[in-house]
Protein backbone atom coordinates (compact mmCIF):
# COMPACT_ATOMS: atom_id res chain seq x y z
CA UNK A 1 0.00 0.00 0.00
CA UNK A 2 1.19 3.30 -0.90
CA UNK A 3 1.22 6.45 0.77
CA UNK A 4 -1.40 7.87 -1.37
CA UNK A 5 -3.68 4.45 -0.27
CA UNK A 6 -2.39 4.82 3.26
CA UNK A 7 -3.66 8.94 3.11
CA UNK A 8 -6.93 8.07 1.82
CA UNK A 9 -7.72 5.15 4.23
CA UNK A 10 -6.50 7.58 6.91
CA UNK A 11 -8.53 10.39 6.06
CA UNK A 12 -11.44 7.79 5.88
CA UNK A 13 -10.88 6.82 9.73
CA UNK A 14 -10.48 10.11 10.97
CA UNK A 15 -13.84 11.72 10.55
CA UNK A 16 -15.64 8.79 12.39
CA UNK A 17 -13.30 8.86 15.31
CA UNK A 18 -12.81 12.30 15.34
CA UNK A 19 -16.54 12.89 15.26
CA UNK A 20 -16.80 10.05 18.29
CA UNK A 21 -14.07 11.52 20.32
CA UNK A 22 -16.34 15.02 20.52
CA UNK A 23 -19.56 12.63 21.50
CA UNK A 24 -17.25 10.87 23.90
CA UNK A 25 -15.71 14.33 25.44
CA UNK A 26 -19.22 16.01 25.80
CA UNK A 27 -20.34 13.10 27.10
CA UNK A 28 -17.89 12.94 29.88
CA UNK A 29 -18.30 16.49 30.35
CA UNK A 30 -22.23 16.36 30.44
CA UNK A 31 -21.66 13.26 33.28
CA UNK A 32 -19.01 13.80 35.14
CA UNK A 33 -17.33 11.05 34.43
CA UNK A 34 -14.30 9.54 35.87
CA UNK A 35 -11.53 7.43 34.11
CA UNK A 36 -13.66 7.15 30.86
CA UNK A 37 -12.08 4.22 28.96
CA UNK A 38 -14.27 5.35 25.43
CA UNK A 39 -12.92 8.37 25.31
CA UNK A 40 -9.49 7.23 26.60
CA UNK A 41 -8.94 4.96 23.76
CA UNK A 42 -10.57 7.04 21.07
CA UNK A 43 -8.10 9.51 21.66
CA UNK A 44 -5.04 6.84 21.50
CA UNK A 45 -6.63 5.34 18.23
CA UNK A 46 -7.31 9.28 17.09
CA UNK A 47 -3.77 9.90 17.81
CA UNK A 48 -1.83 7.51 16.06
CA UNK A 49 -4.69 8.24 12.57
CA UNK A 50 -3.05 11.81 13.14
CA UNK A 51 0.37 10.17 12.87
CA UNK A 52 -0.53 7.94 9.70
CA UNK A 53 -1.82 10.75 8.22
CA UNK A 54 0.63 12.96 8.71
CA UNK A 55 3.18 10.42 7.51
CA UNK A 56 1.08 9.76 4.29
CA UNK A 57 1.59 13.36 3.13
CA UNK A 58 4.66 14.16 4.69
CA UNK A 59 5.93 15.03 1.27
CA UNK A 60 3.14 17.71 0.64
CA UNK A 61 3.68 18.85 4.25
CA UNK A 62 7.59 19.64 3.00
CA UNK A 63 6.49 20.67 -0.39
CA UNK A 64 4.35 23.26 1.09
CA UNK A 65 6.08 24.55 4.24
CA UNK A 66 9.31 25.02 2.10
CA UNK A 67 7.55 27.09 -0.76
CA UNK A 68 6.18 29.34 2.07
CA UNK A 69 9.66 29.71 3.90
CA UNK A 70 11.21 30.79 -0.06
CA UNK A 71 8.01 33.12 -0.19
CA UNK A 72 9.39 34.91 2.96
CA UNK A 73 12.86 34.55 2.10
CA UNK A 74 12.58 36.57 -0.84
CA UNK A 75 14.47 34.18 -2.13
CA UNK A 76 11.96 32.45 -4.86
CA UNK A 77 12.52 32.84 -8.29
CA UNK A 78 10.01 34.43 -10.91
CA UNK A 79 10.17 30.54 -13.11
CA UNK A 80 9.72 28.83 -9.82
CA UNK A 81 6.27 26.52 -9.68
CA UNK A 82 4.43 25.67 -6.44
CA UNK A 83 4.32 21.83 -6.03
CA UNK A 84 1.52 20.18 -8.00
CA UNK A 85 -0.73 19.49 -4.80
CA UNK A 86 -0.54 22.99 -4.38
CA UNK A 87 -1.72 24.13 -7.64
CA UNK A 88 -4.48 21.27 -7.67
CA UNK A 89 -5.52 22.26 -3.47
CA UNK A 90 -6.29 26.00 -5.26
CA UNK A 91 -8.29 24.75 -8.46
CA UNK A 92 -10.13 23.04 -6.00
CA UNK A 93 -11.21 25.47 -3.81
CA UNK A 94 -13.01 23.81 -0.51
CA UNK A 95 -12.02 19.48 -0.64
CA UNK A 96 -15.22 17.34 -0.52
CA UNK A 97 -13.12 15.96 2.66
CA UNK A 98 -13.79 19.55 4.12
CA UNK A 99 -17.39 19.49 3.46
CA UNK A 100 -17.84 15.79 4.55
CA UNK A 101 -15.95 16.79 7.86
CA UNK A 102 -18.10 19.98 8.49
CA UNK A 103 -21.84 18.07 7.95
CA UNK A 104 -20.37 15.20 10.15
CA UNK A 105 -19.54 17.23 13.03
CA UNK A 106 -22.89 19.06 12.15
CA UNK A 107 -25.21 15.86 12.79
CA UNK A 108 -22.79 14.94 15.50
CA UNK A 109 -23.73 18.13 17.24
CA UNK A 110 -27.40 18.04 16.32
CA UNK A 111 -27.86 14.37 17.35
CA UNK A 112 -25.67 14.89 20.69
CA UNK A 113 -27.77 17.94 21.70
CA UNK A 114 -31.31 15.93 20.98
CA UNK A 115 -29.66 13.28 23.10
CA UNK A 116 -28.68 15.10 26.12
CA UNK A 117 -32.12 17.05 26.59
CA UNK A 118 -35.28 14.22 25.86
CA UNK A 119 -38.28 15.66 24.77
CA UNK A 120 -40.05 14.91 27.82
CA UNK A 121 -37.76 17.06 30.23
CA UNK A 122 -38.75 20.66 30.90
CA UNK A 123 -42.55 20.75 30.73
CA UNK A 124 -42.55 23.59 32.70
CA UNK A 125 -39.71 26.59 31.81
CA UNK A 126 -36.52 26.07 33.61
CA UNK A 127 -37.78 22.41 35.48
CA UNK A 128 -36.85 19.01 34.63
CA UNK A 129 -38.60 15.96 36.34
CA UNK A 130 -36.56 15.81 39.77
CA UNK A 131 -37.61 19.04 40.27
CA UNK A 132 -41.17 18.57 39.71
CA UNK A 133 -40.89 16.07 42.06
CA UNK A 134 -39.42 17.66 44.41
CA UNK A 135 -42.13 20.35 44.56
CA UNK A 136 -45.03 17.79 44.50
CA UNK A 137 -43.23 15.90 47.57
CA UNK A 138 -43.26 18.71 49.77
CA UNK A 139 -45.56 18.17 52.63
CA UNK A 140 -48.56 20.39 52.76
CA UNK A 141 -52.60 20.04 52.37
CA UNK A 142 -52.39 17.65 49.75
CA UNK A 143 -49.87 15.41 52.09
CA UNK A 144 -52.30 15.48 54.88
CA UNK A 145 -55.25 13.79 52.15
CA UNK A 146 -52.53 11.44 50.77
CA UNK A 147 -53.07 9.51 54.01
CA UNK A 148 -56.18 8.66 53.54
CA UNK A 149 -55.31 6.87 49.38
CA UNK A 150 -53.62 3.40 50.14
CA UNK A 151 -50.52 3.07 49.44
CA UNK A 152 -50.09 -0.65 49.84
CA UNK A 153 -49.17 -3.11 52.94
CA UNK A 154 -45.61 -2.77 54.67
CA UNK A 155 -43.54 -5.74 53.37
CA UNK A 156 -40.69 -7.44 54.93
CA UNK A 157 -37.75 -5.33 55.98
CA UNK A 158 -35.56 -8.21 54.87
CA UNK A 159 -35.02 -9.75 51.20
CA UNK A 160 -33.11 -13.75 51.15
CA UNK A 161 -32.74 -15.85 48.38
CA UNK A 162 -34.59 -19.33 49.33
CA UNK A 163 -32.21 -22.02 48.15
CA UNK A 164 -28.98 -19.99 47.40
CA UNK A 165 -25.58 -20.73 48.15
CA UNK A 166 -24.51 -19.07 51.38
CA UNK A 167 -21.19 -17.92 52.28
CA UNK A 168 -20.90 -16.89 55.71
CA UNK A 169 -19.14 -13.85 56.98
CA UNK A 170 -16.34 -14.53 59.61
CA UNK A 171 -17.05 -12.42 62.69
CA UNK A 172 -16.30 -9.03 62.60
CA UNK A 173 -12.54 -7.48 63.13
CA UNK A 174 -12.68 -3.84 63.67
CA UNK A 175 -9.49 -2.03 62.14
CA UNK A 176 -7.26 -0.66 64.72
CA UNK A 177 -8.98 2.18 66.06
CA UNK A 178 -8.91 5.43 64.74
CA UNK A 179 -11.01 8.32 65.17
CA UNK A 180 -13.92 9.25 63.48
CA UNK A 181 -12.34 13.28 62.91
CA UNK A 182 -8.99 11.25 61.30
CA UNK A 183 -11.32 8.97 59.20
CA UNK A 184 -13.38 12.02 57.95
CA UNK A 185 -10.22 13.93 57.20
CA UNK A 186 -8.44 11.21 55.37
CA UNK A 187 -11.44 10.28 53.14
CA UNK A 188 -10.74 10.33 49.94
CA UNK A 189 -12.67 8.95 46.40
CA UNK A 190 -10.00 6.25 45.29
CA UNK A 191 -9.93 5.12 42.12
CA UNK A 192 -6.89 3.17 42.05
CA UNK A 193 -5.96 0.10 43.59
CA UNK A 194 -3.51 -2.20 44.27
CA UNK A 195 -3.38 -5.44 42.89
CA UNK A 196 -4.07 -7.73 46.01
CA UNK A 197 -7.64 -9.49 46.88
CA UNK A 198 -9.90 -8.53 49.77
CA UNK A 199 -9.62 -10.57 52.35
CA UNK A 200 -12.97 -12.03 53.45
CA UNK A 201 -12.21 -10.53 57.11
CA UNK A 202 -12.00 -6.68 55.52
CA UNK A 203 -15.57 -7.58 53.33
CA UNK A 204 -16.97 -8.78 56.61
CA UNK A 205 -16.22 -5.33 58.20
CA UNK A 206 -17.19 -3.41 55.33
CA UNK A 207 -20.83 -4.59 55.20
CA UNK A 208 -21.28 -4.53 58.72
CA UNK A 209 -20.46 -0.83 58.93
CA UNK A 210 -22.05 -0.18 56.19
CA UNK A 211 -25.71 -1.60 56.88
CA UNK A 212 -25.09 -4.49 59.26
CA UNK A 213 -27.48 -5.12 62.42
CA UNK A 214 -25.76 -3.46 65.17
CA UNK A 215 -28.66 -2.91 68.21
CA UNK A 216 -31.81 -4.46 69.44
CA UNK A 217 -34.56 -4.98 67.42
CA UNK A 218 -32.68 -5.53 64.29
CA UNK A 219 -31.46 -1.69 64.32
CA UNK A 220 -28.38 -0.97 61.84
CA UNK A 221 -25.46 1.00 61.06
CA UNK A 222 -26.80 3.20 58.91
CA UNK A 223 -30.19 5.51 60.52
CA UNK A 224 -33.23 5.09 58.36
CA UNK A 225 -36.65 6.84 58.54
CA UNK A 226 -38.97 4.42 60.97
CA UNK A 227 -35.95 2.05 60.50
CA UNK A 228 -37.80 0.33 57.49
CA UNK A 229 -34.81 0.01 56.33
CA UNK A 230 -35.36 0.12 52.31
CA UNK A 231 -31.52 -0.86 50.94
CA UNK A 232 -30.43 -3.45 50.07
CA UNK A 233 -26.72 -4.61 50.03
CA UNK A 234 -25.52 -6.15 46.63
CA UNK A 235 -21.65 -7.19 46.21
CA UNK A 236 -19.72 -7.76 42.78
CA UNK A 237 -16.93 -9.94 43.58
CA UNK A 238 -14.17 -9.78 41.42
CA UNK A 239 -11.39 -10.84 44.09
CA UNK A 240 -12.00 -11.69 47.63
CA UNK A 241 -9.94 -14.40 48.64
CA UNK A 242 -12.11 -17.51 49.63
CA UNK A 243 -15.20 -16.62 47.64
CA UNK A 244 -15.62 -17.12 43.88
CA UNK A 245 -16.11 -14.66 41.89
CA UNK A 246 -20.40 -13.58 41.29
CA UNK A 247 -22.97 -11.16 42.12
CA UNK A 248 -24.03 -11.88 46.14
CA UNK A 249 -26.74 -10.78 48.26
CA UNK A 250 -26.03 -9.53 51.57
CA UNK A 251 -28.36 -11.10 54.08
CA UNK A 252 -28.55 -8.67 56.96
CA UNK A 253 -29.97 -10.60 59.35
CA UNK A 254 -27.21 -13.58 59.11
CA UNK A 255 -24.46 -11.67 58.10
CA UNK A 256 -23.97 -13.78 55.25
CA UNK A 257 -23.61 -13.45 51.61
CA UNK A 258 -26.49 -15.48 49.26
CA UNK A 259 -24.88 -15.79 45.58
CA UNK A 260 -27.30 -14.49 43.04
CA UNK A 261 -25.60 -15.20 40.34
CA UNK A 262 -21.44 -16.70 39.32
CA UNK A 263 -19.02 -15.46 37.17
CA UNK A 264 -17.18 -12.67 36.69
CA UNK A 265 -19.27 -9.54 36.16
CA UNK A 266 -16.33 -6.60 36.15
CA UNK A 267 -16.51 -6.03 32.00
CA UNK A 268 -20.57 -5.74 32.30
CA UNK A 269 -19.95 -3.05 35.39
CA UNK A 270 -17.88 -1.05 33.21
CA UNK A 271 -19.87 -0.57 30.41
CA UNK A 272 -23.11 -0.24 32.90
CA UNK A 273 -21.05 2.26 34.60
CA UNK A 274 -20.35 4.63 30.98
CA UNK A 275 -16.88 3.18 30.28
CA UNK A 276 -15.61 4.21 33.91
CA UNK A 277 -12.82 1.84 34.32
CA UNK A 278 -12.16 1.69 37.86
CA UNK A 279 -15.50 -0.06 38.17
CA UNK A 280 -13.84 -3.15 36.21
CA UNK A 281 -10.95 -3.16 38.19
CA UNK A 282 -12.00 -2.74 41.82
CA UNK A 283 -11.62 -6.50 43.70
CA UNK A 284 -15.57 -5.65 44.93
CA UNK A 285 -18.46 -3.50 43.97
CA UNK A 286 -21.04 -2.38 46.25
CA UNK A 287 -24.54 -2.38 44.45
CA UNK A 288 -26.71 -0.20 46.27
CA UNK A 289 -30.55 -0.96 45.61
CA UNK A 290 -33.77 0.11 46.88
CA UNK A 291 -37.03 -1.85 47.44
CA UNK A 292 -39.83 1.26 47.36
CA UNK A 293 -42.61 -0.03 48.95
CA UNK A 294 -41.05 -0.38 52.54
CA UNK A 295 -41.02 3.32 52.72
CA UNK A 296 -43.99 3.90 50.04
CA UNK A 297 -46.81 2.15 52.18
CA UNK A 298 -45.87 4.74 54.79
CA UNK A 299 -44.31 8.07 53.32
CA UNK A 300 -46.01 7.46 50.18
CA UNK A 301 -44.97 10.24 47.92
CA UNK A 302 -41.70 11.28 49.98
CA UNK A 303 -40.59 7.57 49.91
CA UNK A 304 -37.75 8.06 46.95
CA UNK A 305 -36.56 11.28 49.22
CA UNK A 306 -35.62 9.01 51.74
CA UNK A 307 -34.63 6.08 49.99
CA UNK A 308 -31.72 8.33 48.48
CA UNK A 309 -30.77 9.92 51.52
CA UNK A 310 -30.45 6.35 52.99
CA UNK A 311 -28.46 5.16 50.16
CA UNK A 312 -26.09 8.25 50.66
CA UNK A 313 -25.57 7.41 54.69
CA UNK A 314 -24.62 3.69 53.98
CA UNK A 315 -22.41 4.50 51.00
CA UNK A 316 -20.55 7.45 53.90
CA UNK A 317 -20.54 5.04 55.96
CA UNK A 318 -18.52 1.98 53.35
CA UNK A 319 -16.10 5.38 53.11
CA UNK A 320 -15.41 6.11 56.53
CA UNK A 321 -15.55 2.06 56.74
CA UNK A 322 -12.99 1.88 54.25
CA UNK A 323 -10.63 4.38 55.48
CA UNK A 324 -10.75 2.92 58.86
CA UNK A 325 -9.46 -0.38 57.30
CA UNK A 326 -6.72 1.05 54.84
CA UNK A 327 -8.95 0.45 51.85
CA UNK A 328 -10.62 3.14 49.44
CA UNK A 329 -13.95 4.17 48.20
CA UNK A 330 -15.37 5.85 45.52
CA UNK A 331 -19.46 6.70 45.22
CA UNK A 332 -20.62 6.14 41.22
CA UNK A 333 -24.29 7.37 40.17
CA UNK A 334 -23.68 7.24 36.53
CA UNK A 335 -24.38 4.57 34.77
CA UNK A 336 -27.49 2.90 32.75
CA UNK A 337 -30.05 1.92 35.26
CA UNK A 338 -31.49 -0.68 33.06
CA UNK A 339 -27.94 -2.92 32.69
CA UNK A 340 -27.55 -2.54 36.22
CA UNK A 341 -30.61 -3.95 37.51
CA UNK A 342 -30.38 -6.84 35.20
CA UNK A 343 -26.86 -7.88 36.77
CA UNK A 344 -28.64 -8.20 39.48
CA UNK A 345 -31.95 -9.84 38.48
CA UNK A 346 -34.33 -6.92 39.92
CA UNK A 347 -36.97 -5.28 38.16
CA UNK A 348 -36.39 -1.43 38.49
CA UNK A 349 -40.00 -0.62 39.35
CA UNK A 350 -40.38 -2.55 42.61
CA UNK A 351 -35.94 -2.52 43.30
CA UNK A 352 -33.52 -0.62 41.53
CA UNK A 353 -30.08 0.19 41.45
CA UNK A 354 -28.98 4.00 43.29
CA UNK A 355 -25.45 3.74 43.27
CA UNK A 356 -22.18 1.77 43.14
CA UNK A 357 -19.41 1.62 44.91
CA UNK A 358 -16.32 0.16 44.25
CA UNK A 359 -14.12 -0.68 46.61
CA UNK A 360 -10.31 -1.82 46.95
CA UNK A 361 -6.66 -1.49 48.65
CA UNK A 362 -4.58 1.35 48.73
Amino acid sequence: MGRREIGLVSSTLLLPAAAFLAVTALVSDALDLNEFVFHKYTGYAATVLVLVHVYAHWPSLVAFWTGRAKQRSGTETATSRPAPEMVASSRRGISRRAVLAAGGFGATGFAVGWLVRPSDVGRLPGEDFGALYHRASSPGFADALGALVGWGVQPARTKDYPGATRIALPPVTPPPELSVARAVDRRRSLRDYAGRPLTTAELSWLLHAATGITGPGGLRAAPSAGAQYPIETYVAVSRVEGIEPGIYHYAVADHALERVRGGTFGGDLLIAGLGQEFLGQAPVVLVLAAIFQRLRWRYRERAYRYALLEAGHIGQNVYLAAEAAGLGACAVGAFFDDAVNRLLEVDGVEEAALMLVPVGPR
